[in-house]
């Protein structure tokens, strides 16, 4: 956007915060989150042009909703997913997701990517720019998964994912699931994470310990969502690493890894479904599904909630998202 849009969009903001142009919606009375301190809280929440702008009263908007008896969370975000692994097109994984709470899907399209290689992922990236729901794609690090693999869509190299990173869509580097060739440092490996320095990488390491794990995290790698034992996720915690817990169709971490969710753990833990299928999504839900488990284990709503917007915004850097606060995006949830 073109700087004298940017300063007429923050003037927008500006006015409507202080009540001198209308917002365009307010939801009045209604209980929302605070997720900065795991508080709920009442009041007015406003938005003008897709940004929240007021948690006060007093402001005024051309549609208004009363949210008495309701409450109002962000948007849930999916740490990891293969979109392809649902056997779902983006604009129909959309429909079935958004429905149920989920605004933001970190997507990894290296199924796809290994049929068709850079095409693959440019699928994804073209269709993030027509969907309501934010899709950011995490560009494939692993084409074939490893020398020891064959697939259709060639080799990708560091050179062919670069390119890619000027679409606002693309967010950084997909899963690094060649831990051996991190770890005996093969160029062709270390090459693709040097050329994402400054972007989220992600990380695939199921049940890497000790001198290996902290050889992994040198690397750069930041996140996991293969931990199946409480220990090896409670270790990645301990060096930096953000975890993800799966609840997926096959592979379901959440029984035996949310124990360690608390009010301390809670910016380095969040969840993702990685391979979730159509069916497990109508019958049981999406990042709701994983929610309401939690909650049902004992985990307080409010570091729930938490867990599944704020600490996975924050991770990746997405600064406007994951808060019912002025100045981010009003990807809200509402509920009974």
């Amino acid at each position: 956007m073109p700087v004298a849009d940017r300063v007429k969009s923050m003037e927008r903001r500006i006015g409507a915060a202080q009540g001198t142009i209308p917002c365009d919606g307010i939801l009045r009375d209604v209980t929302y989150l605070d997720v900065f301190t795991s508080e709920w809280r009442n009041g007015d929440v406003a938005f003008i042009d897709g940004t929240i702008v007021g948690v006060e009263s007093g402001l005024k908007a051309d549609r208004e909703w009363i949210g008495k008896g309701k409450f109002l969370v962000p948007g849930f975000l999916d740490a990891h997913v293969h979109i392809e692994s649902s056997m779902l097109l983006p604009h129909t994984f959309e429909e079935a997701v958004l429905s149920r709470g989920t605004t933001t899907a970190m997507c990894d399209p290296h199924e796809l990517a290994n049929v068709l290689g850079v095409k693959g992922i440019q699928h994804f990236l073209t269709a993030s720019e027509s969907m309501n729901l934010d899709l950011r794609v995490m560009l494939s690090s692993c084409v074939p998964a490893t020398e020891m693999e064959t697939n259709g869509g060639g080799h990708l190299l560091a050179k062919d994912l670069v390119p890619l990173l000027s679409h606002p869509q693309a967010l950084g580097l997909a899963e690094v699931m060649n831990m051996p060739g991190v770890l005996h440092a093969d160029p062709s490996v270390l090459e693709k994470i040097a050329a994402f320095e400054g972007r989220p990488v992600d990380g695939h390491s199921p049940l890497l310990r000790g001198n290996a794990l902290s050889a992994y995290l040198a690397a750069g790698i930041s996140s996991c969502h293969e931990c199946t034992e409480l220990d090896e996720a409670r270790e990645k915690i301990s060096k930096g690493m953000s975890v993800w817990i799966r609840e997926g169709s096959v592979a379901k971490d959440l029984d035996t890894l949310i124990p360690l969710l608390s009010l301390a753990t809670s910016p380095s833990l969040g969840f993702c479904t990685d391979d979730r299928n159509p069916l497990d999504i109508a019958e049981e839900g999406h990042i709701d599904f994983l929610i309401r488990k939690a909650i049902k284990a004992g985990i307080a709503p409010e570091i729930v909630f938490r867990s599944a917007s704020l600490s996975v915004a924050r991770h990746y850097g997405l600064r406007k998202l994951g808060a019912i606060a002025p100045g981010y995006q009003a990807d809200l949830v509402l509920l009974d």
